[in-house]
């Protein structure tokens, strides 16, 4: 699923083409990403013809607000990702474009233009589309069809499920503001007890980081998955802190991570996947050269890559 750095990549791209444009039309694939009430027809209908205000992220969502009383909100879930470029319709006739990609409806697109968008199967997958005024589209691929749009009247956007009760952006945080949330959340008696890595991931805690961006967090900062959170020492809650915004700025200037089905909004593929130090590198040597290997153990229902010899279990 996209994480912080990747969709943070996707809004930074959107707001430099599709900020004040018109949507001329509407296409979903039998409705299946429009999950409200009224479906693709009653969204169609609200959409078309407003025009495009600005793109914001919240935590892992994507925001499109738009002239009049209503906001797009976009989950893209595990392989959803939006992409800027042209399509054409395929239909029965065809023939070539249909034998080229297997079996296909009359309701599947292919890219006008070359490249990735056309080339790279991730892309592929095109679940709806936004008709744009400068004869441009916005389209969601999404193989696995676990994405999620809806509309949302403006003063209802806090009631939207995934958007309620969640934490702090990283980026607000200062380092002071960091260690007080973090003492305020795990310092006292009576308060949440828990393992690092399931805590960084804690929505309600810090919002945007997944199971990616943890490892790399907890690599960087030199500390164990598994470590209690009312263990840790002032000093190695700033390494945390630290470690957080060094790796998520460097992921969002590398344009996110690309391990799977995520693309930029061009169809390229991103490249801090290069740079990760601990995420899916079981059995190699660990990068600051310290004799340890990489090891992969699971935390509940999750995984977590980590270096046995400088990431101190606390």
């Amino acid at each position: 699923m996209p994480e912080l750095p990747e969709v943070q990549t996707t809004v930074n791209f959107l707001r430099n083409k599709i900020i004040g444009l018109k949507i001329v039309d509407f296409w979903a694939d039998k409705e299946k990403p429009i999950r409200q009430a009224g479906g693709a027809a009653k969204f169609k209908k609200m959409v078309v013809g407003a025009k495009i205000k600005s793109v914001w992220r919240r935590a892992k969502y994507i925001v499109v607000d738009l002239e009049g009383p209503y906001t797009i909100f976009i989950h893209q879930k595990i392989s959803g990702h939006l992409l800027y470029g042209k399509w054409q319709q395929l239909t029965v006739d065809n023939k070539h474009l249909t034998d080229r990609y297997g079996q296909r409806s009359d309701e599947e697109w292919i890219s006008k233009e070359g490249g990735p968008l056309k080339n790279d199967r991730k892309n592929q997958y095109i679940r709806l589309i936004f008709f744009l005024s400068n004869g441009y589209q916005l389209a969601l691929s999404d193989l696995r069809r676990f994405g999620r749009v809806i509309l949302v009247k403006d003063d209802k956007l806090t009631d939207v499920k995934e958007l309620k009760g969640l934490g702090p952006e990283p980026f607000d945080l200062s380092l002071l503001q960091f260690k007080k949330l973090f003492r305020k959340s795990f310092g006292g008696a009576r308060d949440k007890r828990g393992k690092l890595k399931p805590v960084l991931m804690d929505q309600t805690f810090v919002a945007g980081i997944g199971n990616i961006y943890a490892d790399e967090i907890l690599w960087e900062a030199g500390l164990h998955p598994l470590s209690r959170v009312e263990h840790l020492l002032t000093y190695e809650i700033e390494k945390i802190y630290r470690a957080m915004i060094k790796i998520l700025k460097k992921a969002v200037e590398l344009r996110g991570s690309s391990m799977d089905d995520y693309r930029l909004p061009s169809g390229e593929m991103g490249r801090a996947q290069l740079y990760h130090r601990a995420y899916q590198k079981t059995g190699d040597k660990c990068a600051k050269h310290d004799g340890g290997v990489i090891e992969r153990i699971k935390i509940g229902q999750r995984s977590a890559h980590f270096c046995p010899k400088h990431q101190v279990l606390k």
